[in-house]
């Protein structure tokens, strides 16, 4: 007796009941009982695309018990169930018709694989299949692009909005639009305002595990990548993205601040945060803060070991000019600084309006679209390689200065546990337990250099005559 396999395959199964497949193998059944054929075994891919490149393990199953011999015909419903992809079609026509191995649609013929008939008109029925896949392909990307062009997002509401349906008089949908989801959008600019009062991802993303948070698309938990992916989306400023390119607004509304939205882009892009996990995230004046008061490279913080002791140091980092013990010059210069926030004028310094900073950042954008203007004219060919070097030589400078500006003068409000940080009664306690990444904040936003200058004696023992403080402006 003939024997043979039943394949079905739906591409999409959104409810997840399984009733294409269902159909499709109740009719394949049927062929078989017709022609007398013996059901050996039955494969299903449920709401798997056969063209997009989607893993299909039952056609991959139903192939290696293929070349085990357990079946003479293989049934599907259309051939098209069985393949769109051009390169798998090929080769399993190749492939069955050296097995003997034939093909027997419901809507459709059957094909005898062993002749060459039969396999050009498999691969002529096959190829008028992946025509209609792939024009139903270019009919779904061109939806996609109107319903980005008009703003209307695809798929799925996102996290900080909710979705309102749009009904005729009958009560079928016949439209959508999103509004924001109070819940999810404030945690959202929770995000951003702690992140912007420099605490740490680590211990933002902890804490809204902690408190149970629900995640964006229902992930079991919070991680780093979770949470700056949804703070630096184009979309939390009401701007629709396509093919990861901003091409206008969106219908919906925004659920942050342009001026937050541009400090926490330039806070998480910022080349200081792609440097590995090293002192510049642990230290108080490592990596930017402090300097060697000789050359003013950078302090590194190292381990020594001295007649006196073993020490955790600030080390100069270009030529081992200074070191430091890290202990003493931190409690220097956290004294220093907690009476500094004590002065009257210190509130107005964290609620500054951050004018400045914002027109350096507008100067920079403005450079880098001539910048790109540029690029587009050599690419164009109406200039040439030496009058784009030139362009590049006189702008970049001005780039790197508009950027160090936009840094330099930057204000960070006070980071959320500092609220006693300007009470005199309430500043040395509210300052010690505040995270390295908050203390350095404020010491930025202070406009506060330090500088450590060579020792006027050798031995133990500490002077604070030899750390200098400078003070921007």
């Amino acid at each position: 007796m003939t024997t043979a396999a039943v394949y079905a395959r739906i591409s999409d199964d959104d409810l997840g009941l399984g009733k294409g497949v269902a159909r499709q193998l109740e009719d394949a059944r049927q062929l078989a009982q017709q022609r007398e054929w013996d059901v050996v075994g039955e494969y299903v891919d449920n709401d798997v695309s056969a063209y997009n490149g989607d893993a299909r393990k039952q056609y991959q199953q139903l192939m290696r018990d293929a070349e085990a011999g357990r079946f003479d015909r293989i049934v599907v419903y259309m051939t098209s169930r069985l393949w769109r992809n051009r390169a798998e079609r090929a080769a399993a026509i190749t492939r069955l018709g050296q097995l003997r191995i034939g093909v027997a649609a419901v809507r459709g013929p059957e094909l005898e694989l062993t002749t060459a008939a039969g396999r050009m008109i498999a691969g002529v029925l096959g190829e008028f299949d992946t025509m209609e896949s792939e024009v139903k392909g270019e009919r779904v990307a061109r939806a996609a692009l109107q319903r980005a062009q008009e703003g209307r997002a695809n798929g799925a509401v996102l996290y900080g909005w909710r979705r309102e349906y749009e009904t005729d008089s009958s009560g079928r949908i016949v439209g959508f639009h999103d509004v924001e989801n109070s819940e999810e959008a404030a945690i959202v600019r929770e995000i951003v305002d702690r992140l912007l009062a420099r605490e740490t991802l680590g211990g933002v993303t902890r804490d809204l595990n902690t408190r149970g948070i629900p995640t964006p698309g229902g992930r079991k938990r919070w991680h780093h990548s979770m949470v700056t992916g949804l703070v630096m989306r184009a979309a939390n400023l009401g701007l629709r993205v396509h093919k990861g390119t901003v091409i206008g607004p969106a219908a919906w509304p925004a659920i942050v601040d342009r001026d937050k939205y541009d400090r926490i882009i330039a806070l998480l892009k910022a080349p200081e945060r792609r440097q590995t996990r090293d002192a510049s995230r642990k230290y108080l004046l490592s990596y930017g803060v402090g300097e060697c008061g000789v050359c003013g490279s950078a302090l590194r913080v190292k381990r020594v070991r001295r007649s006196y002791g073993r020490y955790v140091v600030y080390d100069c980092e270009a030529g081992g000019h200074v070191a430091r013990s890290l202990e003493q010059v931190d409690e220097l210069v956290s004294a220093v600084v907690v009476e500094r926030l004590l002065q009257p004028d210190a509130a107005g310094i964290f609620d500054g309006d951050d004018k400045a900073s914002r027109a350096a950042r507008e100067r920079a954008e403005a450079i880098r679209a001539r910048l790109d203007t540029a690029a587009d004219e050599y690419a164009a060919g109406r200039i040439d390689a030496q009058q784009l070097s030139r362009i590049t030589a006189r702008l970049r400078p001005e780039l790197e200065a508009a950027e160090e500006e936009a840094r330099r003068t930057r204000r960070v409000p006070l980071p959320a546990l500092a609220d006693g940080l300007l009470q005199r009664e309430h500043a040395e306690a509210t300052w010690a337990p505040l995270p390295v990444t908050a203390k350095r904040a404020v010491l930025e936003t202070l406009g506060l250099r330090i500088l450590i200058q060579p020792r006027r004696k050798s031995g133990p023992g500490f002077d604070p005559g030899e750390i200098e403080f400078v003070w921007r402006g």
